[in-house]
């Protein structure tokens, strides 16, 4: 009866004929059901998966709902079609356990923009191995932290893979970092946007030390460096060219012609706290994402890549507990930039300040090892069958660190990674409460405060401005426009502070000339906001 409803259900799927599903089952017989869902990948006439081109594949998921057991018998009723799929990563591919990146397409070979999970509809997916995290939970954790401090990460979700009738373990399913409205919020950026405001966006980048197509160890993401312009590829250099020469001045601080200027700083601030907070080796110099949207400064993020993070790495040290990723003597590829923002004592208060306000909550050491706890729980009967297959615990895999020889089995590995979780923020605790606060009398420092909170178009502006919160509670005390130089050219001044308004229109000086101004917004309660914008003929 099962072999015959096997058949019917790969008669169903379109796709699985009943031999390629009976050889699934009779090199598989232990692997009958999990509580993750499964999905079954076959590409077309077993062809291997290679680095490019994607490989035409099928793909089924059996997910009956979380909490509920999938078995390899159940009907592809998650997802049934075509897909593209290849290798990805550089020194993961390597291993014998293959990452791979795929895209959702339809009968016809197009891509196809489904829901998979409850996430939202997209066609770009990952398959990270975690070959080298075996307690599959480090990349989970990073992208949650991030998420709990208000900033888009890549969703995880655990799953069991059989590919081309072969187990191959439990899998990391991940979101594609790309611009959309549903993942990195930016324009997407059409090859004939080449003037202003089109042109600022949007961009995504990557620091790596594996390659570079626009300088500086950048690797111009998306748009893809062969569709991209010429102009936007020199726009981004430029806008990156400058922060990056902001930050060699003397006045790198300087509020008014400083970072401030250029970045949006509370992005720098997530990103600098889920890498230190991970410890992760691979921080800031291998993959270290920005992105740019349209009017707006650079943003950090989103956060990547956290295998060899939380003690799971002998680079570039030993599994040490204690000392910032950001200015490791022993690392390399880290922008000059980290550890000169950490210098100045607005930035890292607003560090301290933040790291502090999640410790009290969504960082509680309690919040993130229930979070952990729940990982590992799902997984007390599938890794069973992943280290079956990939006998890794306890081995020397890859760059391991002391005492890899005792922690072999999977709750040992939890249990470290916990351990080194909870010496790592206690240390961290500790550091932090060093920074002082540079704003004594005022409550918030202006770095805390999100670019959320303020719109301010259009932007180039021709003869005015106007500036909006979304936060009705405030409002403006004073406006100050600066040239280039830090030369203040316009001040207004004749606001009233009772009025609870949220859009403010600002009529430019007649004698302001076509080019690149600084705003400086303060607030009737002591808040202060800075940024850019461009003034047009």
């Amino acid at each position: 009866m099962l072999f015959l409803f096997l058949v019917l259900n790969a008669f169903i799927s379109l796709q699985v004929n009943a031999a390629e599903w009976k050889t699934i089952i009779e090199s598989n017989d232990e692997f009958t059901s999990t509580i993750l869902p499964i999905l079954i990948i076959n590409t077309d006439n077993n062809k291997t998966i290679v680095d490019e081109p994607k490989t035409n594949a099928y793909m089924g998921i059996i997910f009956n709902g979380n909490g509920r057991l999938n078995k390899i018998s159940d009907q592809h009723n998650h997802y049934s079609n075509q897909i593209g799929i290849e290798l990805r990563g550089n020194s993961t591919q390597g291993f014998p356990k293959k990452p791979y990146t795929f895209e959702t397409r339809d009968s016809l070979g197009q891509n196809l923009n489904v829901s998979l999970f409850g996430w939202p509809a997209e066609n770009d997916w990952i398959l990270r191995a975690s070959y080298l995290d075996h307690t599959f939970i480090r990349n989970g954790l990073a992208n949650c932290m991030s998420r709990k401090n208000g900033w888009w990460a890549s969703r995880t979700q655990l799953v069991e893979l059989v590919l081309n009738g072969e187990y191959q373990g439990i899998y990391v399913f991940m979101e594609k970092i790309k611009p959309d409205k549903g993942r990195v919020d930016i324009a997407t950026l059409n090859p004939d946007e080449i003037t202003e405001p089109e042109i600022g966006g949007g961009y995504i980048w990557e620091i790596t030390g594996f390659q570079t197509n626009i300088g500086e160890s950048r690797n111009l993401k998306f748009p893809k460096i062969e569709e991209a312009a010429p102009e936007q590829i020199a726009y981004l250099q430029q806008c990156d060219n400058e922060f990056r020469k902001a930050m060699s001045s003397k006045s790198f601080a300087d509020s008014l012609v400083g970072y401030h200027a250029w970045i949006n700083v509370p992005s720098f601030i997530n990103e600098l706290i889920v890498q230190e907070a991970m410890r992760n080796s691979d921080a800031y110099g291998w993959s270290g994402y920005f992105h740019k949207n349209k009017e707006e400064k650079i943003n950090a993020g989103p956060v990547w890549d956290f295998d060899q993070s939380a003690g799971n790495s002998s680079y570039p040290d030993n599994g040490v507990v204690q000392g910032w990723m950001f200015s490791h003597p022993s690392t390399n590829n880290t922008p000059f930039f980290w550890p000169k923002l950490m210098s100045d004592p607005a930035f890292n208060y607003a560090v301290r300040h933040r790291w502090e306000t999640l410790r009290q909550g969504a960082f509680h050491t309690d919040s993130l090892f229930a979070y952990i706890d729940s990982i590992a729980g799902l997984l007390a009967e599938p890794q069973e069958r992943e280290f079956s297959k990939w006998k890794v615990l306890g081995t020397n895999t890859w760059r391991e660190t002391s005492g890899y020889q005792q922690r072999n089995t999977y709750q040992k590995e939890v249990d470290y990674l916990k351990y080194f979780l909870s010496q790592r923020w206690e240390w961290m605790d500790k550091q932090l409460s060093q920074y002082e606060n540079p704003y004594p009398e005022v409550v918030s420092a202006p770095t805390l405060l999100a670019d959320d909170n303020l719109r301010v178009y259009p932007n180039p502006a021709k003869d005015h401005i106007t500036i909006r919160f979304d936060q009705s509670e405030l409002t403006i005390h004073q406006v100050s426009i600066y040239n280039n130089l830090g030369g203040q050219v316009q001040l207004l001044n004749n606001f009233h502070s009772s009025e609870m308004v949220s859009n403010y229109q600002i009529n430019l000086a007649p004698q302001l000339k076509p080019g690149t101004y600084i705003y400086r917004i303060e607030t009737t309660n002591n808040q202060v906001f800075f940024g850019r914008f461009i003034k047009i003929e």
